[in-house]
């Protein structure tokens, strides 16, 4: 039997990472959840999950600490395959920003984007798409040819 896939949540909202359990879940995935990036850094020492769903913005000053953890995830090479998808509202806010994994890998090595407010069809279909992906393609980040 094939166990189960394991998703850490790594977000500051409690309602949302709520939603984004029960959705998963209810796809038989097995979920962690972590509220803040250091959080996710230590459920990253008791498990390796095989996919990251991480937010931009943590705390009360919106402080954007989700692109460091990305970077530091990828920089270490126990966990640089785990596939992450970034949440962000930025791109609703500030539609010219436009975070693409495409066009801004150099800086930001996440390998997709999802657009809050999350939609359960469009948060499982990026699920199954970057787990089916299997590893990062940013995991020899920052190497060029990436």
């Amino acid at each position: 039997m094939n166990e189960k896939p394991t998703i850490l949540i790594i977000e500051d909202d409690t309602d949302l990472v709520a939603a984004m359990k029960r959705i998963l879940e209810n796809k038989g995935f097995s979920t962690i959840a972590a509220y803040d990036p250091e959080e996710g850094a230590e459920k990253l020492k008791q498990t390796t999950p095989d996919l990251i769903i991480l937010d931009v913005m943590f705390g009360s000053k919106a402080e954007s600490r989700g692109f460091d953890f990305a970077q530091s995830i990828k920089l270490d090479k126990n966990f640089a395959a785990i596939p992450i998808l970034m949440l962000t509202g930025i791109n609703t806010e500030r539609p010219s920003f436009k975070f693409s994994p495409e066009t801004d890998g150099e800086f930001l090595p996440v390998d997709s984007f999802l657009d809050k407010p999350v939609h359960s069809e469009e948060l499982i279909s990026k699920v199954e798409e970057l787990l089916r992906q299997n590893t990062s393609k940013w995991k020899n980040w920052p190497e060029p040819g990436n």
